[in-house]
């Protein structure tokens, strides 16, 4: 590798007048700073209200994720609500069923015991076969 090519960020060369308008203005303010300038209030007044900025987006990006969490806890909650009213229904169509159940086998009983009062009147009886 070449002199040149190693020492070209190294050695001042002048630069451009862009750069040493800015290096001016940097002296410059460096200088002013150590007098309490009305730059460093700025600055320091500037800082404020980005840490006052920051402060609120975070709390904004917490009040949004409260936002989104209620709302995925309602959307569960619903959820459990409909299955437990499904599974309360298919308990009152099971109950529903067992007492329709039983009340039709004490009909048949009822039926039955009749047709056998009936049939004792008339002296006769229903068949069973004995083993």
């Amino acid at each position: 590798m070449s002199l040149s090519t190693s020492l070209r960020y190294e050695l001042n060369t002048g630069g451009s007048k862009a750069f040493k308008e800015s290096r001016l203005r940097q002296q410059e303010r460096i200088q002013d700073s150590g007098e309490g300038s009305v730059q460093e209030e700025t600055d320091e007044m500037m800082a404020d209200r980005q840490n006052v900025v920051r402060l609120e987006k975070i709390t904004n990006q917490r009040a949004g994720w409260h936002t989104n969490l209620e709302k995925a806890s309602w959307n569960k909650n619903i959820q459990h609500q409909d299955k437990k009213i499904q599974e309360e229904l298919r308990l009152a169509a099971k109950a529903s069923l067992a007492v329709r159940q039983k009340a039709l086998q004490n009909q048949i009983a009822r039926d039955s015991e009749q047709y056998e009062q009936e049939l004792h009147l008339k002296g006769k009886t229903f068949f069973k076969q004995r083993i």
